[in-house]
């Protein structure tokens, strides 16, 4: 992942800035096969109708944003199919992310698409438990919907590409190399490549893990 810290705690407007009037966008990944754009809008701003060869997965980070007027806001999920015409248009300042990647069926996982998905309420806790579900898994991409139960935690590992982890809900301890962070619901990080890394909850915590690999 480029233009964007990785190893440290972050909120999104620290990463883009919202102006008057203005659609800004920031490349986070720009590969062949995968790329995964973070936008802002300002409100009453849109992006006029476009085709797409890919398939297009929205987040919304904050605000509202309507996606061929199916309204999105906060933590809310959303997969449009490749050549579909649509159109983008934010009610007030918004920020999300914006992920292109060509899918076989089989690599779209537990979610329709032109369905929207709260990621919050979409997985449930389990005393004592780490629960996890694939959204989206191919050589190039991998979104997983996380959550643990107060205490739980995963061993220290280390992942072939960058991932981003957004924390939903909750609040967790994190190692990244040999220093230890703690983040909070609105926060993020990117876990480096090839760096050990791991995530024990302090509370209930609920995550999206966005793992591009350059192959």
């Amino acid at each position: 992942m480029k233009n964007i810290s990785k190893g440290k705690i972050f909120t999104i407007e620290e990463l883009i800035p919202m102006k008057e009037n203005q659609t800004i966008s920031r490349k986070l990944v720009d590969l062949c096969a995968l790329h995964i754009l973070l936008m802002s809008l300002d409100q009453n701003t849109s992006i006029s109708p476009e085709f797409y060869a890919e398939e297009r997965l929205y987040l919304v980070l904050k605000g509202e944003i309507k996606f061929n007027n199916e309204k999105l806001i906060n933590n809310e999920l959303l997969i449009f199919k490749k050549n579909k015409l649509f159109d983008i248009q934010a009610s007030r300042k918004s920020i999300f992310l914006e992920i292109a990647v060509n899918l076989e069926e089989e690599e779209m996982k537990n979610i329709d698409k032109g369905k929207k998905i709260n990621l919050v309420e979409y997985l449930d806790y389990v005393d004592g438990a780490i629960t996890n579900i694939d959204l989206v898994a191919n050589d190039a991409l991998r979104v997983v919907l996380m959550a643990f139960d107060a205490g739980e935690g995963l061993k220290p590992h280390k992942a072939p590409g960058d991932a981003l982890v957004m924390a939903l809900e909750g609040q967790a301890k994190l190692l990244v190399g040999d220093k230890e962070v703690d983040i909070k619901s609105g926060e993020q990080i990117v876990f480096p490549a090839n760096v050990m890394h791991n995530v024990t909850a302090i509370t209930k915590f609920k995550m999206l893990l966005i793992l591009a690999v350059d192959k």
